[in-house]
């Protein structure tokens, strides 16, 4: 019988560790992308256009690919009325967007650095849909800007590109893993794009108001969403 020289043994054993590390790497790898985007998908970036001469309009397609209280019943029943719930359809699902422009207007004014955060300027506005169903079909929220503002403080462009936006979908108190849904400039940094969105989440609250849901002031844009909270 061939037996292995000893010497070898301890160089197995070494590669025998790295591969059970790696495959255990890449098992945490995967399971963490699963965690992001099983309820709430994006189906694009935030998509930018002009309506006449009074409105930019900011649209956000996404996807509901299942219901957030399934995971919760772990495959099985509810146990009470109050628990009961139809997997078909979602309610209460909140789309806030937070989008950002450079104000050319005061930068120029004062011939500041292109780079220079101070000269962003930010806006929020958020939509609840009451219910919507859950079949996999392409979702969009319509937000919209007045075009005076963006005259006024000379957003580069007839139709301003965005300097950055941040989006976020939650229900009942809880924020959906989303991927994708803050970007800044042509960053990737995580560090940054998170320091970005905490700047933006944060001097957004000044503009309130200004950045509305586009269904108050065309109702049609509601075609994929269906009934909406209209006010406190």
């Amino acid at each position: 019988m061939c037996k292995t020289q000893p010497s070898l043994l301890p160089m197995m054993k070494t590669v025998l560790k790295t591969l059970i590390f790696t495959i255990a790497l890449s098992s945490l790898h995967l399971n963490g992308q699963d965690e992001s985007d099983n309820v709430i998908q994006l189906d694009g970036s935030v998509e930018v256009s002009r309506v006449g001469d009074s409105w930019l309009r900011f649209s956000v397609p996404f996807l509901v690919k299942s219901h957030p209280d399934m995971e919760n019943l772990a495959g099985g029943k509810p146990s009470s009325m109050e628990e009961l719930f139809n997997p078909e359809f979602i309610d209460n699902l909140v789309i806030k967007l937070t989008i950002c422009y450079r104000n050319e207007f005061r930068r120029k004014y004062i011939r500041g650095d292109k780079n220079d955060i101070q000269f962003n300027d930010y806006y929020s506005a958020l939509v609840e849909v009451q219910i919507l169903k859950i079949d996999r079909s392409k979702k969009t929220a319509v937000f919209l800007l007045p075009a005076l503002i963006a005259e006024r403080d000379d957003y580069t462009g007839s139709t301003p590109k965005l300097t950055g936006y941040v989006i976020e979908f939650s229900r009942n108190g809880q924020t959906f893993d989303v991927s994708d849904t803050v970007a800044f400039e042509r960053y990737t940094n995580p560090d940054i794009l998170e320091k970005f969105k905490t700047e933006a989440l944060s001097k957004s609250v000044s503009n309130e108001g200004i950045l509305i849901p586009g269904h108050l002031i065309d109702p049609s844009y509601l075609r994929s969403l269906g009934p909406v909270s209209w006010g406190p």
